[in-house]
């Protein structure tokens, strides 16, 4: 019974030494083993989809850049080539017809036809500049003693007498290529106007719809720069003293310039938290 206590005893002693010897070799081989490199390199910080804003594909403003543009203070409307009359003494004319003209105009160039639409104006009445929509267009057939001889290949509208004639604007060609786009950024310097008009007439405004602002290139715009619509905040009576206050403005939206002139600008709705207005304040947003 002794005998067999001394050797388990030592057994177990054996079976202890063994399993910290096994350890102590393991912690010496981890030791001496070369450690994993782990290489670090930069890398871009994904922004999240509402953090940022995807460039405007020119398709999305095409039919409008074509359809609208604007006469600057500086180019009186009786300067420009006019219709005068259609063959057969028609007065409307369309697809096919031939019409006549008087004015300067380039031979062998596509030529719009437009119609006088809105006159816009500043808050203080200043002009700003003459909405023209175009109507449809036509080309040069001939050209005799300051007449020219036209025909109508398409119209969207009865073409008039009086109508204006202007060379297709070249700042927005043909060319169907998805690779023409705006690039959103904010402008450089700080910049200040009000929605002015919406074409068409709307009166309340949402997303993806275009409206004129009262500032321009000669305030540092171009196109693709984003500027944040503030709308003012309303009038309310102080309940203990009856004071008339103005509430602070709120942020209602973003709008992208689509097509600067010298005193005025087209802007795209990118976003409208709230139904935008006439007179919504635009600015570039403050930090």
């Amino acid at each position: 019974m002794v005998a067999k206590k001394i050797v388990a005893k030592r057994l177990l002693y054996y079976s202890v030494s063994l399993a910290s010897l096994t350890l102590m070799i393991t912690a010496a081989f981890a030791w001496e083993t070369p450690q994993r490199v782990v290489k670090l390199s930069p890398q871009m910080r994904t922004v999240p989809q509402q953090e940022t804003m995807a460039p405007l594909p020119m398709e999305a403003v095409r039919a409008f850049l074509r359809e609208h543009r604007v006469i600057e203070p500086g180019e009186p409307p009786q300067e420009l080539a006019y219709v005068v009359g259609g063959e057969n003494q028609r007065l409307m004319s369309g697809a096919g017809d031939t019409l006549y003209a008087r004015g300067e105009l380039p031979a062998r160039a596509r030529l719009g036809v437009y119609r006088m639409g809105e006159a816009y104006v500043s808050a203080t009445g200043a002009p700003l500049g003459t909405e023209l929509i175009n109507i449809g267009e036509v080309r040069q057939l001939s050209s005799e003693g300051g007449i020219a001889r036209l025909e109508v290949l398409s119209a969207y509208q009865e073409v008039r007498n009086n109508d204006i004639l202007l060379p297709l604007d070249s700042l927005w060609p043909d060319a169907q290529s998805s690779e023409v786009s705006f690039k959103p950024r904010l402008p450089l310097n700080n910049i200040a106007g009000q929605i002015i008009a919406v074409p068409g007439g709307v009166r309340f405004i949402g997303r993806l719809q275009i409206v004129a602002l009262d500032i321009g290139t000669q305030n540092g715009l171009q196109p693709g720069h984003v500027l944040h619509v503030g709308q003012q905040g309303e009038l309310v009576n102080d309940p203990r003293t009856q004071e008339l206050l103005q509430l602070p403005t709120t942020d209602a939206g973003k709008v992208m310039i689509v097509k600067p002139y010298s005193q005025m600008s087209y802007a795209l709705v990118m976003q409208a938290s709230r139904v935008l207005a006439v007179g919504d304040k635009v600015g570039t947003p403050t930090p």
